[in-house]
């Protein structure tokens, strides 16, 4: 059965609790991957590495003796990762002049917006409210990009930013979805058309989705909770915050087209938003940006109900990797990656939202 909202809240808000009992995730990066994918019980992780810029091929991971056979190429949900493909769209809108930064958002609805307070629910249980384009003029669009538009992660009611926007960086699914608003808006396209026609389609991502379709179902896994158990999850509704399906493979080919565009590199990079100093991060348009040797690299987290995600690639060696996870354990074996990919001393790895 499908998890509600309510369901999709507590385990999100479970995070910061599990990655307290994980402490430092560092403490992972010396162990080989099939290893620790075994000794956590990972049932299921698939991973591509970047060197140069070119994606390897996918590698398969068990960590579950009884685990049933695993399709040959599984999709996962990537939770999170889900924004770096909205952000992709959103900044090639930027450079075809669609969109602008520093323009408020107002700009591009100026009736308002309608927000949806339980987009993860049904029709039949899914009150909304209206934001006033009063309150849109004070969001540059640029702040939803970089966790800066005052908006929470989610709010059970009325939205409207906690803060001045621009003010501090606040990680934030709302102003996400409020992009999705946004790119709608100007395109006159729903939000899996403009995402399947500027980034699936061109990059050649085969097997990735905004939300579950009949024609993927078979390759899709379950996930696992902290404590083993399945967890079934289906996503029905496109959300720009987090509701991909997708491969390993399909997912390393939107970070070689990231890094292969220097234009859209600077657009990611130019004016980040501090976010944890003194571990070395901050967010750019669409990315976390972590200053460490080597770096900078680009970064960012996943983590939905029985599934865990990772995606981190240096803008200077170009060298990366994407972990999927189906298990709720599946963020150290990102650890394990960095060390073997990108080695250095990874302050993301001690960021407090990983778990």
């Amino acid at each position: 059965m499908p998890l509600s909202r309510r369901e999709f809240l507590l385990a999100g808000a479970s995070a910061p609790l599990l990655a307290a009992c994980a402490t430092d995730l560092t403490r992972y990066s010396g162990e080989p991957l099939p290893a620790l994918a075994t000794r956590l019980g990972v049932c299921a992780a698939s991973h591509v590495t970047l060197k140069a810029g070119r994606p390897g091929a996918p590698v398969l991971v068990s960590g579950c003796t009884s685990a049933s056979p695993l399709p040959s190429d599984p999709v996962f949900q990537a939770a999170s990762l889900t924004k770096p493909v909205i952000a992709f769209a959103a900044l090639k809108l930027v450079r075809d002049g669609q969109l602008d930064l520093r323009a408020s958002v107002s700009r591009y609805l100026p009736e308002g917006y309608v927000h949806r307070q339980k987009p993860f629910n049904s029709a039949n249980d899914n009150p909304v409210d209206h934001v006033p384009a009063s309150t849109l003029a004070r969001i540059p669009l640029g702040t939803l990009l970089n966790h800066s538009s005052g908006l929470p992660n989610w709010t059970r009611g009325p939205l409207s930013p906690e803060f001045e926007p621009g003010e501090r960086w606040q990680y934030s699914g709302e102003g996400y979805m409020l992009l999705q608003a946004v790119i709608s808006a100007v395109t006159g396209q729903d939000i899996e058309s403009v995402v399947a026609q500027r980034v699936f389609d061109p990059l050649g991502m085969r097997h990735s989705r905004l939300r579950l379709t009949d024609d993927i179902r078979a390759q899709v896994l379950d996930g696992t909770s902290w404590l083993g158990g399945r967890v079934r999850f289906d996503i029905r509704e496109p959300n720009a915050a987090a509701s991909l399906y997708t491969t390993a493979a399909d997912y390393a080919r939107l970070l070689a087209a990231w890094l292969a565009d220097p234009a859209l590199l600077a657009l990611t990079l130019a004016h980040p938003m501090p976010a944890k100093p003194a571990l070395g991060l901050a967010w750019g348009q669409g990315w976390g940006i972590e200053t460490a040797a080597g770096g900078p690299y680009l970064w960012q987290w996943g983590n939905n109900p029985g599934f865990r995600a990772f995606a981190m690639v240096s803008v200077a060696s170009r060298n990366g990797f994407v972990l999927l996870t189906n298990s709720e354990r599946g963020m150290p074996l990102a650890a394990s990656l960095a060390h073997a990919t990108v080695p250095a001393e990874h302050g993301v790895f001690r960021f407090d939202a990983l778990g």
